[in-house]
């Protein structure tokens, strides 16, 4: 299978449809930092099914969406295409139909990804398998992003592992094994969960024998209980016809004490709103002098302002008068200096001559002409004189050569006289020879000395090393157990806050209610809630609209065995009387004790049971506001007691870490400068070597050149006797009489030569002379006209600069004198509108004061209306308990006839009849309600001692029996399919353990090869650590570069750690080469030497493998290795494109030109 293209649409900066073709052999990404090279190998990583958007470089899958730039709205759509050749069929089966695969990822903004394959919508897991059998994918080694050499040198053992799964081919078979392990561990919670529920089944079945033994008893006393129901229901109507008539006579004196309270609370209402009205007029009056004086404070602020504006404004413009007065004094000085030198320019140029140009000429000419004539005459001395130097020269020539000679001679004896005395100066250097000898040795014993110490420090680094790993386990496990505290307690927080939002939203905003003020125990949130119901939603602030007050507290008893709510709440003392009337009772208890209450108690339970004095009965199923805020009340201080622990855990803990990081980073400080000190010790081994070769090498050089010398001592010595017998031999041949001879006639023809070279000189100069001050006359003339034009231009724009300043002058003089004048007129408006504030401010003073006698007289007469309401609500209270009794009294009475027609059929009176039904009249018709009542709870005791009766069971356990049956097949069924995972399991471990034990030795073979050729020497291996099955090992990597001792990769400098990292991926290719390589800026660490090695091996990998390299690079050694070449752009800011060239295609042009 190989890649063809990989499209890209909408991802990150690539928001325009963009095709790059992934063809054979090296393809190169070049461009600038930021451009969006990367994006491409995200994008590929991304079509394989890359889940985490952190691992591309975005916080959530959204942000790989091109999110807009400058001129470029925002995309919706981010989607990318992966064509695949399959020609050789190596798809899985459901994919193996078709030649070419085409693999899309499609991204909505804000409805997540979809795949498709072959334009049909594809899982996810399936298209992950696809490239997981052709030994790639999204987290394959094969894709080499930036920094990942890095985690590979810094990745413990077991991760490394997964690049020998790759190697393998097993990622597929990993994948199917987990899921394989997954149906295990479903299929065992499954047969756990049946045995659980047989066993369930089981206990079902023999509960049903047991009930079916109950049910005849339990029939004979739900008789009874119904004819004593009867009884007592008769009872109870007889008692309900004597409450209901007493309740109408009480009733009838409460309306007539509700009538005479309630006209003296309306006549006290009446005062009250009279006075309410009278107050409208004062509080217009204050609100109209309020008015009044705020806006003349606000007019007395702007004046204020005006007039330091106006103030401002004449400042600035004196200032501006004084400026311009001295700009037109200066301008005016500048028109006078320019009139002056207007006028010299004018005189210079009337005083120059007036020249005549035709005499000036003629003059010339005739100096033309003597010039000619000395020329001719001074060419023809010239040729005279070089005749006669000429013969001198030749003459001078041979004696000169005959004298060269004799020098070169006496030069020669000269320095062969030096040689010698040289010669035997340098053989003294054997002393030196030997005291060479001797310093080598000192030298050899420092480089001795050097490497020593480089080895004892290299020790020193591997023993301090080797506690690194337990130092960096204790901080982490600090920071785990910090982390987890800091869980909790944020935990906590979160919780605390979120409940303090809800009590806070709740609270009243004029006063806090009762409830906020209350605490109370444990478990009796509900039974208080109930008790209490909205009003504890009331503050004790009296003025409230609604509020608590201290009510009496002599109060009745509560029925026997009923607990005070006082003794289970701490609560305000407004709330005293009121808790003091409610009793806490069992569930079960609350509906006998209730027929016990006096007016205004009331019973409750810690379920959440309500009985109150007048019938009304609230059960749990109704639940209550009040309830949860006293939960979320208790709730919060559980948590705030919790915190406090945890904080102080988390200090300590934070102290701690702290502790360990210090130590780890003093330890890693340490372990930099050992390493700073080796490679210092390193360097002077080095240097020692150096200087033990090259004292050897200039010892041999000494004894060479003392032989060379001895051999030149001997012929130079020959070659002095020759060069003084020369000598002697070229002295006698020079002849001076012919020099002197021919040097008197060369005298003559110069001195002939010297006169005709004046003579025409002189002409020349006379000739130069007239030219020169004619051109001269010209240029004065010239000179002093432009000065003329100049100083005139300059008159011109000066006069007109000043009568532009004049006019400003004019014009800022008269604004000058207008703004003089304004300040003094806001002055007076000022101090009009002072007195006017101040008069307002009375107005206002008195307004206010006559509004707040009356408001004093309103509430006076508001706290009157308020009394007599108070016992207009009182007596209306009492009315309402009168028709409350007298309507429950009436209720009671219906429903005790209700409860004869519905539960028995009949009339009240003809309930006896059902009673006398089972039980004998004589037995029964002394009874009292009590005793009928307590015989009743007897049967019901008694009844419920069975327990829960199932009149069905013989039809439930021949049902339980048929599913307990179905139950054991299911269950075999399951055991036989577990087997046969477990089996699948081992299968797919021992293949995969079989074919990852043969990818390490091919690997390991791979990566010892290629680590030699890289550094040119060296060794390294691949070990299996950690653990004895190579499903579970760690990988590690042990390396020898050139001149050093095997140890882990950590131990490596930067280069040969990055080195070895790619040795190894490429050893991975060779072992099983993926269908594609990324390598994302691998050579930015390298230098230029393993840039170049690095490029040799890629072009080996491109000739062993078919794999289909990518890379990314900034490095121009690398880029010239590329086959072709994709430039990725970003002229539009933020907005990536691409441009390309094929090099070879390139190299084949030039070479046809």
């Amino acid at each position: 299978m190989h890649f063809k293209e990989i499209r890209i649409a909408g991802f990150k900066s690539f928001v325009d449809p963009e095709t790059v073709p992934i063809r054979p052999g090296l393809t190169g990404i070049v461009g600038p930092n930021g451009c969006g090279k990367s994006n491409l190998l995200e994008a590929l990583r991304w079509a394989m099914g890359a889940t985490s958007a952190r691992a591309m470089r975005g916080d959530e899958m959204d942000d790989l969406i091109f999110n807009g730039a400058a001129g470029r709205p925002a995309r919706e759509i981010a989607e990318v295409t992966l064509m695949l050749d399959n020609t050789n069929r190596t798809a899985p089966a459901q994919f193996n139909a078709s030649d070419e695969i085409e693999i899309t990822r499609r991204l909505k903004r804000g409805a997540g990804s979809i795949y498709k394959v072959n334009s049909r919508t594809a899982r996810g897991k399936d298209v992950k398998l696809i490239f997981a059998d052709a030994s790639t994918g999204a987290n394959s080694p094969s894709l080499v992003r930036q920094g990942q050499i890095s985690e590979l040198i810094s990745a413990k053992p077991q991760n490394r592992r997964r690049i020998l799964e790759e190697a393998a081919g097993i990622s597929g078979l990993n994948t199917r094994r987990h899921e394989a392990e997954l149906k295990l561990q479903a299929a065992e919670n499954n047969i756990e969960r049946l045995t659980e529920v047989s066993s369930e089944v089981e206990r079902q079945l023999e509960s049903l024998k047991r009930q079916a033994r109950k049910a005849r008893k339990y029939e004979d006393l739900s008789r009874k209980i119904s004819a004593m129901e009867a009884f007592n229901a008769h009872l109870k109507w007889q008692l309900a016809s004597a409450e209901h008539q007493q309740a109408q006579q009480a009733l009838s004196e409460a309306k007539q004490s509700l009538e005479d309270l309630s006209r003296a609370a309306a006549m006290a209402e009446t005062q009250r709103l009279t006075q309410n009205e009278s107050l409208t007029p004062l509080r217009t009056a204050e609100a109209t002098a309020s008015g009044r004086l705020g806006q003349a404070k606000i007019t007395l602020a702007r004046l204020e302002a005006e007039r330091n504006a106006a103030v401002e404004n004449f400042t600035r413009l004196q200032s501006e008068s004084v400026r311009l007065e001295q700009d037109i004094a200066r301008e005016q000085a500048q028109q006078e200096d320019a009139q002056v030198q207007l006028t010299e320019a004018r005189d210079r140029l009337a005083a120059l001559p007036v020249a005549d140009d035709n005499l000036n000429l003629e003059k010339e000419k005739l100096a033309e002409q003597a010039h000619r004539v000395a020329r001719e005459k001074l060419e023809a001395a010239q040729i005279e004189a070089d005749r006669c130097n000429g013969a001198l020269a030749a003459q001078l020539a041979q004696n000169q050569a005959l004298e060269a000679n004799v020098k070169a001679h006496l030069l020669r004896r000269d320095k062969l006289t030096s040689d010698v005395e040289k010669i035997r100066a340098d053989q003294q250097t054997l002393k030196q020879q030997e005291q060479a000898s001797g310093n080598i040795n000192a030298i050899r014993q420092s480089a001795i000395e050097a490497t020593q110490a480089l080895e004892e420090a290299e020790r020193d680094l591997a023993d301090i090393e080797g506690n690194q790993n337990t130092i960096v386990s204790s901080e982490d496990n600090a920071k785990q157990a910090l982390n987890a505290v800091e869980d909790a307690v944020r935990t906590i927080e979160t919780e605390i806050s979120g409940l303090q939002r809800l009590l806070k939203k709740h609270a009243s905003t004029v006063a806090p209610p009762v409830l906020d003020q209350m605490r109370t125990k444990q478990g009796y949130e509900k039974a208080v809630a109930v008790a209490l119901g909205d009003d504890l939603q009331a503050p004790t602030d009296i003025t409230a609209a609604i509020y608590w007050t201290e009510g009496k507290t002599d109060t009745l008893p509560l029925p026997a065995g009923a607990i005070p709510l006082t003794e289970l709440v701490a609560a305000p003392p407004e709330l005293a009387s009121r808790l003091s009337m409610c009793g806490l009772v069992e569930a079960d208890k609350g509906a006998a004790l209730a027929t016990q209450l006096q007016p205004g108690q009331r019973l409750v339970s810690k379920e959440g049971h309500l009985w109150r004095w007048d019938g009304f009965v609230r059960t749990p199923a109704a639940p209550t506001a009040a309830a949860e805020r006293l939960k979320q009340q208790v709730r919060l201080e559980e948590l705030e007691a919790e915190k406090k622990p945890l904080l102080d855990s988390r200090s300590e803990l934070a102290t701690d870490y702290e502790q360990c990081k210090t130590k780890r980073l003093e330890h890693d400080a340490d372990i930099q400068a050992r390493r700073h000190k080796i490679r210092d010790l390193a360097a002077r081994a080095e240097e020692a070597k150096s200087s033990v070769s090259k004292s050897t090498q200039a010892a041999e050089r000494y004894l060479l050149k003392m032989e060379a010398l001895s051999d030149h001592l001997e012929r130079t010595e020959r070659d002095l006797n020759l060069a003084e017998l020369t000598l002697e031999t070229v002295n006698t041949a020079v002849d001076d009489n012919v020099i002197i001879e021919l040097t008197a006639t060369a005298t003559k023809a110069k001195g002939a030569l010297t006169l005709a070279r004046n003579s025409e000189a002189e002409a020349r100069g006379r000739l130069l002379d007239l030219t020169r001050n004619r051109q001269q006359a010209l240029a004065r003339r010239q000179s002093v006209s432009e000065d003329i034009e100049r100083w005139s231009m300059r008159l011109e724009k000066g006069e007109e600069r000043l009568q532009l300043m004049l006019k400003r002058q004019i014009e800022t003089e008269h604004e000058r004198t207008q703004a003089e004048a304004l300040p003094a007129t806001l002055r007076k408006d000022i101090d009009q509108l002072v007195e006017q504030v101040a008069g307002f401010e009375e107005e206002r003073k008195a307004a206010a004061d006559q509004l707040a006698i009356a408001e004093k007289s309103l509430r006076e007469l508001e706290s009157t209306a308020r009394s007599a309401s108070n016992l207009a609500i009182s007596a209306r209270e009492n009315l309402a308990v009168a028709n409350a009794r007298r309507e429950n009294a009436a209720i009671r009475l219906a429903e005790t006839e209700a409860v004869a027609e519905t539960n028995f059929q009949v009339r009240p009176d003809g309930l006896l009849h059902r009673a006398y039904e089972v039980f004998p009249e004589t037995e029964i018709e002394s009874l009292e309600l009590a005793e009928a009542t307590r015989l009743t709870d007897q049967y019901w005791l008694e009844r419920e001692q069975l327990g829960g009766v199932n009149m069905e069971a013989s039809a439930e356990v021949e049902e339980l029996s048929q599913r307990l049956n179905l139950q054991t097949e299911e269950k075999a069924d399951l055991e036989a399919a577990i087997a046969k995972l477990r089996d699948g399991i081992n299968a797919l471990n021992k293949e995969g353990r079989g074919r990852l034990i043969e990818a390490f030795d091919q690997v390991n073979a791979h990566f010892k090869s290629l680590f030699t050729t890289l550094f040119r020497g060296g060794e390294a291996e691949l070990r299996l650590v950690d653990a004895d099955d190579p499903l579970k090992a760690g990988l590690e990597i042990m390396a020898q570069p050139p001149g050093k001792r095997l140890g882990a990769l950590s131990l490596m400098s930067g280069g040969e750690q990055a080195l070895t990292a790619t040795a190894l991926i490429f050893a991975v290719f060779l072992s099983r080469p993926s269908p594609i390589c990324v390598l994302d800026e691998v050579d930015a660490p390298l230098d230029d030497a393993n840039v170049d090695r690095f490029c040799r091996m890629l072009g080996e990998m491109r000739r062993r493998t078919d794999t289909r390299f990518i890379v990314i690079t900034h490095n121009p050694v690398t880029m010239s290795r590329m086959d072709r070449l994709f430039g990725v752009t970003m002229r539009e800011k933020g907005v990536s494109k691409l441009v390309s060239v094929d090099l070879n295609t390139a190299e084949q042009l030039v070479a046809a030109e």
